[in-house]
């Protein structure tokens, strides 16, 4: 096989060189086992995939887009006994320069990729090169998560989740109008209220056929949650617009503040500034980004329209703090894109990234790139988007999945993605490669955040619509132990 330049070598990569293949497949219908490789190109070309153990054909598995990472399973049948060769898997990334060239390719081959001269001469006559790898196989006793899990009675869905930054607590809202603070060492639970009182079940169903004429959340749920350390607070938004400040010390809860802060719209997501009296709000069903000042009995400091000026409509989605600059924050409108704004300018909103996005955060990075990650409606994939140029850098999918939730650390090169099937993906955001997969649930994903490790290893808060798990993130650029943990609490 003729290899690609040099050049280009250096834009393509097959990661992991080693499978790791359990002795055993999970369940004992299970007549096969699959290991992640990812793929990743980064060149300007479109790159054609195939892949095959040796001694069987080659399956193409998809066309790549230039800049991209695509993450395939390699499949290994399970025997009685493990094989005594050491298994090798065969990669080829065909190189072209569009799609129609890769259609010539494929016909060519008519779904059967031999190594002959015909396919060189193919290759040749389309201009292509051919990136060629070796993957070793080999079988071991799979990585282990310790799982504890716990009964949390008479809990609804979750809607909200946070984590102390000394503590080893979480907090979660729930749609049936309360919360809860879990200590997840001890497994056991510290506080918990019931803000709102549950409606009556005609009141309820009520509100279920209302939702057919006007999208409106439940008034009585919590909709965000989010700690304020620094003065051992708690505060909450509602379905009703207002948001509520408690005093937790002494594991006591009492009340400090209760104000309207979207006139009967939910708060469904709130930032607080981490050195600065600032708190932010918005609502998915109203138009503004409010900035609150807790350092002067919680007046409105800034308050920032993201109405647009063509649609009638418009609501927030999230709002974010940029780690590198705390005074600008993000946020995710429904129908007018991704809006910067900062709390110490009055001025309006700036459209960045324009689409239908479903969330974005700040990417991590260690140069001068300004980078966010977002999720797309009309998408299976998370991409990453340069904030200065405004364009998309590179994208990231994994085989049969579809992406349903983001996030990235603030202070490392770790990216999140969450899959449908309720598995959780770790990716190294400096080079774009899957690090880890683990599969907890079958569950939704609800909401995820960091837990700061100042007393120990880095991990990953991640509620699920029926259980909450805190995950150790054992990566290298997290500077965490090869140990694995898992701890969850069930609803």
């Amino acid at each position: 096989i003729q290899p690609p330049s040099p050049e280009t070598s250096k834009l393509l990569e097959v990661y992991p060189q080693r499978l790791l293949f359990p002795l055993e497949p999970k369940n004992k219908e299970t007549t096969g086992s699959g290991c992640p490789v990812t793929l990743t190109n980064n060149t300007d070309n479109y790159v054609g995939i195939w892949i095959k153990p040796i001694n069987e054909k080659f399956k193409e598995t998809k066309i790549m887009e230039p800049h991209s990472t695509f993450v395939v399973y390699a499949t290994m049948k399970m025997h009685a006994q493990p094989p005594k060769d050491t298994v090798e898997f065969e990669v080829l990334m065909i190189i072209v320069e569009s799609k129609g060239d890769h259609g010539k390719l494929e016909s060519s081959i008519s779904g059967k990729l031999k190594m002959d001269s015909g396919f060189m001469v193919n290759v040749k006559n389309l201009k292509a090169e051919v990136y060629h790898a070796m993957l070793t196989a080999i079988t071991c006793e799979p990585a282990s998560c310790q799982i504890i899990s716990r009964s949390i009675e008479n809990m609804t869905l979750v809607t909200s989740i946070d984590a102390h930054p000394t503590k080893p607590w979480i907090v979660t809202g729930h749609e049936g109008g309360n919360f809860s603070i879990w200590d997840y060492q001890k497994q056991e639970t510290v506080m918990k209220l019931q803000v709102n009182k549950v409606p009556d079940k005609t009141t309820l169903m009520f509100h279920a056929l209302s939702q057919r004429i006007k999208v409106r959340p439940p008034k009585h749920s919590l909709f965000s949650v989010k700690f304020i350390a620094e003065r051992k607070w708690l505060v909450v938004g509602d379905g009703d617009g207002y948001i509520y400040v408690y005093d937790y010390t002494n594991t006591e809860l009492h009340m400090v503040k209760k104000f309207e802060a979207h006139d009967k719209k939910s708060v469904n997501s709130l930032a607080a500034h981490p050195t600065e009296p600032y708190l932010l709000s918005s609502s998915t069903i109203g138009t503004n980004i409010k900035v609150w000042d807790r350092s002067n009995k919680w007046k409105i400091f800034r308050n920032f329209n993201t109405k647009p000026e063509i649609a009638y409509y418009n609501g927030v989605r999230s709002v974010k703090l940029n780690p590198r600059d705390t005074n600008t924050f993000a946020c995710v409108t429904r129908y007018d894109g991704v809006k910067v704004g900062n709390i110490k300018r009055p001025s309006s909103l700036e459209t960045t990234l324009t689409g239908s996005f479903v969330m974005a955060d700040y990417l991590f990075t260690r140069g001068d790139e300004h980078l966010m990650v977002t999720l797309r409606f009309d998408s299976h994939n998370s991409e990453i988007w340069d904030l200065k140029t405004q364009k998309v850098v590179h994208t990231l999918s994994v085989s049969g999945h579809k992406t349903t939730w983001v996030a990235c650390h603030p202070k490392l090169p770790i990216l999140v993605t969450m899959l449908d099937d309720g598995t959780v993906c770790l990716w190294d955001a400096s080079t774009y490669r899957l690090e880890k997969m683990v599969h907890i649930t079958d569950s939704k994903c609800c909401d995820l955040v960091f837990v700061p490790h100042t007393n120990g290893p880095l991990r990953l808060a991640i509620a699920f619509e029926t259980m909450i798990a805190i995950m150790e993130v054992n990566l290298p650029i997290a500077n965490t132990s090869n140990a694995s943990g898992l701890i969850t609490g069930t609803n």
